[in-house]
């Protein structure tokens, strides 16, 4: 694949949801391959966040810093994560009727994830030119992100109603959340609160 039919494959994810998920159904990768792609955009993304910390390092008692001083446990935590978020968008999408498959949320993660490290990489390019634009990167990065994970997944399950899956996917983010930190806290990785 050329880099500019991965831009077209871009341009069709962002103008035509629905559209990208008929075009990755009829290609039909194998599930490695799927998993493949998990992993290169979890590198990707562990490596531009070494690069960040070593262009503007943390604060050391920054609740982040440990977990960015490991790239192994970050590129681990990241990948459960992801990993995490198909499983659940495919359990309650099928839950609400939803028809998408485990393989096909897997694939749509690995894909916004490759997006969004597309967009991470240009933070940083940013960020050393422009220090001031990290903030608004993030901020483009982070609706970009919720965009695009609530437009697949109604796509993936054939839902007609973005509001249900939006609110949904909020949901299931504060869920998510919440084991994570739990399982952050139970690893040392953030600190505990203490009243």
């Amino acid at each position: 694949m050329t880099f500019g039919e991965l831009g077209d494959l871009v341009v069709l994810t962002l103008r035509d949801p629905a559209g990208f998920v008929r075009t990755m159904r009829r290609v039909d990768p194998p599930t490695g391959a799927r998993w493949m792609a998990l992993a290169l955009a979890v590198s990707l993304s562990t490596l531009l966040a070494m690069l960040a910390r070593l262009a503007f390092p943390l604060p050391a008692d920054d609740p982040l810093a440990g977990l960015l001083a490991s790239p192994a446990m970050l590129a681990t935590v990241q990948f459960g994560a992801l990993a995490f978020l198909a499983a659940l968008i495919t359990a309650i999408g099928r839950l609400f009727g939803g028809a998408g498959t485990f393989d096909d949320a897997l694939l749509l993660i690995a894909w916004v994830e490759l997006i969004l490290v597309g967009l991470q990489a240009a933070q940083l390019a940013l960020m050393v030119v422009l220090p001031g634009t990290g903030s608004l990167m993030s901020l483009v990065a982070l609706g970009m992100s919720i965009y695009l994970t609530i437009a697949l997944t109604r796509a993936l399950h054939g839902f007609s109603s973005t509001a249900k899956v939006a609110v949904t996917f909020i949901g299931g983010i504060f869920v998510m959340g919440f084991l994570l930190s739990l399982i952050a806290a139970a690893f040392g990785i953030l600190p505990e609160v203490t009243p």
